[in-house]
């Protein structure tokens, strides 16, 4: 399109929108003086905008098209993905975002990966879930072993890859996901729909997901502030139970909220699975808080009993189930009834736990101390001088 043609639609366009004119107007300058990056800040400031939604797509087909070739690709490709959300119907996003990406794919791999993550959000949305694992995929073969990848880049194949466990499962793989998708995307840069949407997401997968017996990270996260601040505080109440182990406020909680819990289908269907799993934190956190270098590493069934409030003679069963899943090292001794600990798996340690390691460190060090005097008052001959 001829230069003149393109400063009339700009014109014309600052006149039905009067609340950007403005940028429409400094655009118009930049152009003539071919200042490509300076519009393509400009341009992506004004996407982001409220009341632009009908302009974008005639500005880009207009306007953009014109010199789009020498643009940061990266940057072309975040105003194309919002050019797409902008479209009617969902056949019309997919073939756009998808000849974009096909573009992207001969001159930038990181552009083309970004395309095709936002895309696959998309076909998500539309309920196109093989078609969206088929292009996470493909950005994955660049993505997974790429260096020096722009955040905004992870953090949208990050999105995908939650929106996309969180249709199929599993929950701990959403959970993963999401957490990464937090390193790159953190709270204060989303919605606030979006970021309540992922803290309950998440609180929901860290108690049904398989696998996750140490939620240490998420508490330290600001997620669960977020859920404090929310109707679903509950939650929040929730994971710090199951974290310490503490049945007995889980099944305080349990009775407190009887109605929101039976509104939630995922933990509604995993009634026994989440019994099990309280009782499994509660033998790990008794272990982790018994053994150490002054610590008792031989525990009767009896007092692994009273803590899980069970039978005696279901101890036997729990603690095979944690060594099964390698919550626990440790050796059995049937005749006495006892659980010989020789490891725990590692945590991700509250204040609290620190200040007891710390104790423990303490404890350790007077010990050694103690042993190095009396050796050297028994052995003086090798005591240095």
């Amino acid at each position: 399109m001829q230069r003149k043609a393109i400063l009339s639609f700009l014109e014309a366009k600052a006149a039905d929108f009067p609340h950007v004119a403005g940028e429409l107007v400094q655009m118009s300058e930049l152009y003539t003086r071919k200042l490509w990056h300076q519009i393509t800040l400009l341009l992506l400031a004004v996407s982001e905008m409220d009341g632009v939604g009908s302009l974008l797509q005639p500005l880009y087909e207009t306007f953009v098209s014109d010199f789009k070739h020498r643009l940061n690709k990266l940057a072309l490709a975040r105003l194309q993905v919002a050019v797409t959300k902008q479209m009617g119907s969902l056949s019309q996003q997919t073939f756009f975002c998808t000849s974009c990406a096909e573009e992207a794919k001969k001159e930038d791999k990181q552009a083309h990966s970004y395309l095709l993550c936002e895309l696959a959000r998309m076909l998500l949305e539309g309920s196109e879930v093989a078609g969206a694992k088929e292009r996470l995929d493909q950005a994955a073969e660049y993505l997974e072993g790429a260096a020096g990848v722009e955040a905004m880049v992870q953090a949208s194949y990050y999105r995908a890859w939650a929106s996309y466990y969180k249709i199929k499962g599993p929950a701990a793989e959403f959970y993963q996901k999401a957490l990464l998708l937090l390193a790159y995307a953190p709270l204060e840069q989303m919605t606030q729909d979006e970021k309540l949407t992922i803290s309950f997401d998440l609180g929901i997968a860290a108690l049904v997901g398989e696998g996750l017996y140490n939620f240490g990270e998420l508490l330290e996260h600001p997620v669960v502030a977020t859920l404090e601040q929310t109707q679903f505080a509950w939650l929040a109440d929730l994971l710090r139970a199951f974290n310490a182990g503490d049945i007995a406020q889980y099944e305080a909680l349990v009775m407190a909220h009887r109605a929101s819990l039976e509104d939630q289908p995922a933990l509604l269907a995993n009634t026994t699975f989440l019994k099990e799993k309280i009782t499994l934190m509660f033998l790990t956190q008794m272990l982790f808080a018994r053994i150490g270098p002054s610590g008792e590493r031989t525990v009767p069934f009896q007092a692994i009993a009273e803590g899980a409030r069970l039978q005696v003679s279901e101890v036997e069963l729990l603690v095979m189930r944690a060594l099964s899943l390698g919550l626990i090292r440790g050796t059995l001794d049937e005749v006495d009834q006892t659980l010989r600990v020789h490891w725990v798996q590692p945590r991700v340690l509250a204040k609290e736990q620190i200040g007891l390691m710390s104790e423990r460190l303490k404890t350790w060090t007077e010990t050694v101390q103690k042993t190095l005097v009396f050796l050297e008052n028994e052995t003086p001959e090798f005591a240095t001088s």
